[in-house]
């Protein structure tokens, strides 16, 4: 079996009291040809002090560059990669040791694809599972994609001159969805060929960037995301029938976050009831019922 070296860009933001967990577990891989990219967005804390005794294992390295967001710092990242393929790996996560084994198991079963998935699971910070994300089907996860976002960066495995191609959009208020707007423009590109071997775990902690997010910031950060995916002529081609399946899944995501927060209730209401007449069959989806049972029961 071939050994392709993989890049891993791990994107980093006062993380400090996180990354130790994260690069540890990235260098106890079963598969052994790997570098790790560590690429520091402007922290203020010692995130480099907390990395200086990883560097000396040849296989990693760390770049310092003004704050631009997670899009500017992937981007960035894999313009140093010198691997086949580049994952982007979140610095407050854990890999597990098959992640690169089985990465490699399905670029020669695929045939060096453009792009690639792993099954990926939430868990506490203390590693009890939560949930499983690892039950696709179907030779590929094109059909799917356009119904919200099913994938883990951390996941996602790109060959290097399809990244080089096609980049994280670094516009700022679109944070949090650069990379759904991403994987939509490969997806309309190429096939998206996946694994269900869980490969990592998404920490459900406190600080993760969705909690800390201003409501009104998500309210813009969709409808760019909406208005960035509507104007990709490849994405209009592949996906004219979905469109409108995007823009629902959109509205539902803003309705979701704003319901718990009294002072968008109304907000939430609108954009609840704005996905009905945008894809009625948002009336099958838990998420739909859930949101509404949230902004009535806790008005």
């Amino acid at each position: 079996m071939s050994e392709i070296l993989f890049s891993i860009v791990v994107p980093t933001y006062n993380r400090a009291h996180l990354i130790t967990s994260t690069i540890e577990s990235l260098t106890k891989q079963d598969y052994t040809n790997f570098e790790i990219i560590i690429v520091d967005d402007g922290s203020t804390d010692n995130t480099a002090e907390v990395i200086a005794p990883f560097l000396s294992d040849a296989r990693i390295s760390y770049y310092k560059k003004n704050n631009a967001e997670r899009a500017a710092a992937r981007n960035y990242g894999a313009t140093k990669a010198k691997g086949e393929y580049v994952n982007f790996f979140d610095s407050d996560d854990i890999a597990l040791p098959n992640h690169l084994k089985v990465a490699n198991q399905l670029v020669q079963e695929k045939n060096n694809p453009e792009w690639f998935h792993l099954a990926y699971s939430w868990a506490e910070t203390d590693l009890t599972i939560k949930k499983h994300f690892n039950n696709f089907k179907g030779d590929t996860l094109n059909s799917i994609i356009c119904n919200g976002n099913p994938l883990s960066c951390n996941g996602v495995f790109i060959r290097k001159d399809k990244i080089l191609e096609n980049r994280f959009n670094e516009k700022r208020e679109l944070s949090a969805s650069e990379d759904y707007d991403l994987w939509l423009r490969l997806a309309a590109r190429f096939p998206l060929y996946y694994s269900n071997e869980v490969t990592s775990l998404i920490i459900d902690h406190d600080a993760r960037s969705v909690r800390a997010m201003n409501p009104q910031k998500i309210i813009d950060r969709l409808n760019i995301f909406t208005n960035s995916v509507k104007s990709d002529e490849q994405i209009q081609k592949v996906f004219s029938n979905k469109l409108n399946t995007i823009q629902m899944f959109a509205d539902l995501y803003i309705a979701v976050h704003l319901a718990p927060q009294p002072k968008y209730k109304l907000d939430s209401i609108k954009y609840l009831f704005k996905t009905i007449f945008t894809d009625i069959s948002v009336l099958k989806l838990k998420a739909f019922y859930a949101t509404l049972k949230n902004i009535i029961i806790k008005w």
